[in-house]
């Protein structure tokens, strides 16, 4: 299976976080923040540097649905 985005997806808006650094608490699409309970999508390249979306973004662009729990 290949995970690929949805069409309209711009790669050179990803912002990718450097592999000797903090992974970023902002979506690496949108630039919106992630809270620190959310399991964002993350995908690194070869060379180490890594990339996470926001909710939103999987969505959007990657056709995922999240759900939370009801107790929230």
């Amino acid at each position: 299976m290949e995970l690929k985005p949805k069409q309209g997806f711009d790669w050179a808006k990803v912002t990718w976080g450097r592999p000797d650094s903090v992974v970023s608490v902002l979506c690496s699409y949108c630039s919106a923040s992630i809270p620190e309970d959310d399991v964002p999508l993350m995908m690194w390249s070869e060379a180490g540097y890594a990339a996470k979306f926001c909710d939103a973004c999987q969505e959007r662009w990657w056709g995922m649905t999240s759900y939370k729990d009801e107790g929230e």
